[in-house]
């Protein structure tokens, strides 16, 4: 057999240091080379020349005892994922919180790459989601509360790409499928940091966004509210208060 392809070597590097950084992470005192090589089954060259890497990139330091321990490059990884938006424990019981508050399904949105996607539901059997949005649905955001909220958050070239991507397909009678009109729509909605759809997406349907927010300021989501659009319209309000004040502490969760 010949010498392993440069791919395959890289991929089994990649693996090693990712075991690395995995003893490492679970071990409360450190690890020495020694250590890790005997853990890893890996000759002793191959652990040195790996661990020099990750000191020097600050994914490890070592002590005055040898020790290997997790660097600052680890910690700065623990942020960023920390002011990604995930439906965490935290998340979810927000949304459990308003949804019982509005009687109404609540819905966690984030960017999926380019798509705007449902990450979480929470509804009951009082209280059913609407049927289409599970978990991972990623489709018209153009005529959607949350879709429009997180388009929102883009300017109007941006607005126009994703629509050249991904269109403005009309999906119930009211949808809005006109750029301009779409575009007037979401000025609206940075203005008011809420979007609102009724019967855009579904007949007889109403929906409700506000939108979550990093450290930074920048929308990283949107939670939402679904309700019969008769009832919207007595409860518009109430829904408003429920909607900003879930999507502040789905906001402040990530800074915590």
């Amino acid at each position: 057999m010949g010498a392993p392809s440069r791919d395959a070597a890289g991929i089994r590097s990649a693996e090693r240091v990712l075991q690395i950084l995995g003893e490492v992470g679970e071990s409360t005192d450190g690890l020495t080379a020694a250590e890790l090589s005997a853990r890893l089954a890996l000759s002793a060259a191959t652990t040195y020349r790996l661990l020099a890497t990750l000191l020097s990139r600050d994914y490890l330091v070592r002590g005055d005892d040898a020790r290997y321990s997790l660097g600052r490059a680890v910690d700065g990884l623990g942020r960023a994922v920390r002011s990604q938006l995930v439906a965490t424990p935290s998340v979810r019981g927000i949304l459990a919180d308003m949804r019982d508050a509005a009687h109404a399904p609540a819905y966690l949105t984030v960017f999926r790459g380019d798509d705007i996607a449902v990450a979480h539901v929470a509804d009951s059997t009082a209280h059913p989601r609407i049927g289409q949005l599970h978990v991972g649905f990623a489709e018209a955001a153009h005529v959607t509360a949350f879709g429009k909220l997180m388009l929102a958050a883009r300017d109007d070239d941006g607005v126009r790409r994703y629509l050249e991507r991904h269109g403005a397909a009309s999906v119930a009678p009211k949808s809005v499928t006109s750029e301009r009109q779409l575009l007037d729509q979401l000025e609206d909605v940075r203005a008011l940091q809420i979007a609102v759809e009724i019967e855009e997406y579904m007949p007889k349907l109403a929906c409700i966004a506000a939108p979550v927010r990093s450290r930074s300021g920048r929308t990283v989501g949107a939670v939402s509210l679904s309700t019969s659009a008769e009832e919207f319209r007595s409860r518009a309000h109430e829904l408003e208060r429920i909607v900003r004040r879930g999507a502040w502490h789905v906001s402040s969760s990530l800074h915590a």
